[in-house]
C-alpha cells in the first residue's frame, strides 16, 4: 500500500521521484556510492534530489530554476497535467536527451493510467511498469512481457 510519501512523489508531469536513483541515493548508501563513481565526483559532492514537489519544483535536473511544468500546474491551480483543458502540451513532449538514463518519455502514460486508475494503482505498480519499459519489450497480446 503506498504511503502519504510516495503520493506527495508523483510530478505533475507524470514523473514519479520515489523511482528516481537521485531521490533514493537520499538513503541508499550503495547506489549513492555508485552514482558518486559514475559521475565521477566525491560522494559528499553528489547532488540528490528530495522529489519535485517536496522542492516546489527547484529539483536538481533544472539548473535550480523552477520546472516550467511545475510552475504552470501552480498557476492553474491544477495537482496533474492530465487536469488542464491544454493536455497533453509541448511541456510533456518526449524527448531523446538522456532517454536511456530518464524515462521521461513515459510522461503522458503515467498521467493517463493515474487518471485512469488513480494514485495508489500508479505507486503500487510503478516497479513492474519502470522494468518493463526499461527492458525495452513491448507486452504479448496476454499483456505479460516475454523474456
Amino acid at each position: 500500500m503506498p504511503n502519504a510519501e510516495d503520493k506527495t512523489l508523483i510530478s505533475p508531469c507524470g514523473l514519479y521521484c520515489g523511482g528516481c536513483p537521485l531521490f533514493q541515493a537520499r538513503t541508499d548508501a550503495t547506489l549513492r556510492k555508485r552514482l558518486a563513481e559514475a559521475r565521477g565526483v566525491p560522494e559528499d559532492r553528489l547532488v540528490l534530489c528530495a522529489g519535485c514537489r517536496p522542492l516546489k519544483g527547484k529539483v536538481t535536473v533544472v539548473d535550480s530554476a523552477v520546472c516550467p511544468t511545475y510552475a504552470c500546474i501552480e498557476a492553474r491551480g491544477l495537482e496533474f497535467c492530465y487536469e488542464c483543458p491544454d493536455f497533453p502540451c509541448l511541456k510533456l513532449a518526449p524527448c531523446a536527451d538522456r532517454a536511456a538514463d530518464i524515462p521521461h518519455n513515459t510522461k503522458i502514460y503515467n498521467l493517463l493510467l493515474i487518471r485512469r486508475d488513480g494514485v495508489d494503482s500508479f505507486v503500487a505498480n510503478y516497479r513492474t511498469r519502470i522494468r518493463q519499459y526499461l527492458r525495452g519489450k513491448k507486452p504479448n497480446a496476454g499483456g505479460d512481457i516475454k523474456s
